[in-house]
């Protein structure tokens, strides 16, 4: 498909009406990717779920992985957008963020039900599609993080220790979303505090965790 068609399957500014028929393609693509992942996500199943037929589908998009593309690349900037606006908050210490920022992030993952265990797996899937969106993903999440410990005056860690911290969050996200009770989050939080201080912080960075309160409860760092 061109891209003047692809263009005019999209392009529906300004219409109420169709703008509403491709969300409800969107609402039953996340549905079923969901469910089926991207092998299993077919025009059919779309169809069904949104309850529309397939010359409406067509007017919007070309075929079923158009439609987990739109998707994915929406969940990406979704996350992406979560942790600018949590930085964008003012705070008087960097890890000050953590609780916001990890709670965030799991919360986000748990909206999305089957949509993040799917999503996150094909994301690491060599043989998916969608596969060649993480490493950018992750880069954009990475430069969010390092303009926010500039913006705190802290000097940024190598990048490979940034992407590290951003696989490792990823999978305890998954992990969390995939296998763990809603209330074993404070335990999932308590890991990825440590593992965000261990790859972003100095020797003088765990003494003020000790010394708080609040992070050695935080990390389970207390006697």
């Amino acid at each position: 498909m061109n891209e003047g068609v692809a263009q005019r399957r999209g392009s529906v500014a300004g219409n109420s009406k169709a703008e509403a028929t491709r969300a409800r393609i969107l609402a039953a693509g996340r549905t079923v990717y969901g469910e089926q992942g991207m092998h299993g996500t077919t025009v059919q199943r779309i169809l069904k779920e949104a309850g529309i037929s397939r010359p409406t589908f067509y007017k919007y998009f070309a075929s079923a992985p158009e439609v987990v593309d739109e998707i994915v690349q929406s969940c990406n900037a979704e996350v992406e957008g979560l942790f600018v606006k949590v930085f964008a908050q003012p705070q008087k210490a960097f890890y000050d963020y953590l609780p916001m920022a990890l709670s965030g992030y799991l919360n986000w993952g748990r909206s999305l039900g089957p949509l993040m265990i799917a999503r996150f797996r094909e994301l690491h899937d060599v043989s998916s599609p969608v596969s060649r969106y993480r490493d950018a993903h992750n880069q954009r999440i990475v430069m969010i993080l390092h303009e926010a410990m500039k913006a705190h005056g802290r000097t940024p860690p190598d990048d490979l220790a940034l992407k590290t911290l951003v696989q490792g969050i990823e999978h305890l996200g998954y992990q969390f979303c995939a296998e763990a009770e809603h209330t074993e989050m404070p335990r999932y939080i308590t890991v990825m505090a440590r593992l965000c201080v261990s790859m972003l912080g100095q020797r003088e960075d765990w003494e003020a965790m000790l010394a708080s309160p609040f992070f050695s409860r935080l990390m389970a760092l207390e006697d």
